[in-house]
């Protein structure tokens, strides 16, 4: 359980799992807490329906540091449509295509392909990352606040505690992000971490 997390602790690795970000995102609803998704309540089936779905979203809306993966992708032997000269298979956990190595050649994803001109096709990823454990305290705090978001209506029936609740997810989400940029990660473009890492 999460009693005594706070949003500036230094760690969350040791606390921190789904169960506990709904908990928290309950606390902030004044709604009874839970001690598994999968128990017969209200509260766990609506936070078992919406946490993957805010945690994703949350990941999407920026280049965290943490969800970052640099990898080559798998060309695919199939001619591209539109013209391009190269199509390549995204992994499975890819969320949104950040850029590709080098000079930001046009591209095109669609049905979890990547059509380019580049090749090799280097690439950028923010994928997907379902260990809370991984998870930065203020991103933890950010995804709370979202699913609390999320869970106003169909749990309380209140429209404005949801605007209320969008409201502090947005200040969450600054905090997160600023802290995020802090952490100093070098530009993609100007490193090359695919040779570093052979």
């Amino acid at each position: 359980m999460s009693a005594g997390f706070t949003p500036s602790a230094v760690t969350s690795s040791v606390q921190t799992s789904e169960v506990s970000i709904c908990n928290k995102a309950l606390r902030y609803l004044g709604a009874p807490e839970i001690v598994a998704l999968d128990q017969p309540s209200r509260e766990a089936d609506l936070c078992s329906r919406y946490y993957a779905e805010a945690r994703d979203e949350l990941l999407e809306h920026h280049h965290w540091n943490f969800a970052t993966r640099y990898t080559s992708l798998a060309p695919l032997a199939a001619v591209p449509p539109f013209g391009f000269a190269c199509a390549y298979r995204l992994p499975g956990d890819c969320l949104r295509v950040r850029r590709l190595r080098g000079e930001p050649p046009f591209e095109v994803v669609e049905a979890r392909t990547l059509y380019t001109d580049a090749a090799p096709a280097e690439a950028v990823l923010t994928v997907r990352v379902t260990d809370p454990a991984r998870f930065p305290a203020l991103f933890v705090e950010a995804l709370a606040r979202r699913l609390a978001a999320a869970l106003a209506v169909p749990l309380m029936n209140s429209s404005r505690t949801e605007q209320a609740m969008l409201q502090r997810f947005g200040d969450a989400l600054e905090a997160a992000r600023v802290a995020d940029a802090a952490e100093g990660a070098s530009d993609p473009v100007e490193i090359n971490p695919w040779l570093m890492a052979r």
